[in-house]
């Protein structure tokens, strides 16, 4: 059945355009997306080298770089200027140092501790986390160090 305002209907319908106008909301989406993941990564590289803004390294001429000290296992051990002693970015006392090595070592981490000394830490402080180090029964100790360049 027909009516007038059934034919107005369909008249206006064929003039209209097929093309709606709207806001296109992917771009904003996908930007979104793109800060989210810079975000994400420059945390997990810092927490990756936080144990090494609180000493400043020594430096040498002949230092070589060490891979295998950025593994998750690996057993990282900083002494500061302070004498605060750090065993994988955790603050702990050098009495529990080889007890933590220990475990670490069973956990399946390698037989080798990677030493970050504050260039301005007193030597007594090395030495009571060395001796930590020997009882918790690794022998192979890597002192990490910074690398300067030599004038030619």
């Amino acid at each position: 059945m027909w009516s007038p305002s059934r034919g107005a209907k369909e008249r206006i319908a064929k003039r209209s355009s097929g093309v709606r106008a709207r806001v296109d909301q992917w771009p904003l989406v996908g930007a979104s997306v793109a800060l989210l993941l810079i975000i994400i990564v420059s945390q997990g590289t810092l927490s990756q080298v936080c144990h090494m803004a609180i000493a400043d390294l020594p430096l040498t001429a002949y230092a070589a770089p060490q891979p295998k000290a950025m593994r998750e296992n690996a057993i990282k051990i900083v002494v500061s200027r302070d004498g605060s002693v750090y065993f994988r970015n955790q603050r702990t006392d050098s009495e529990a140092l080889r007890e933590l090595i220990r475990k670490a070592v069973e956990d399946g981490a390698e037989r080798k501790v990677y030493l970050t000394v504050d260039g301005r830490a007193k030597y007594g402080d090395a030495k009571v986390v060395y001796d930590a180090i020997a009882a918790g029964g690794v022998r192979d100790i890597c002192l990490m160090a910074e690398k300067i360049d030599q004038p030619r």
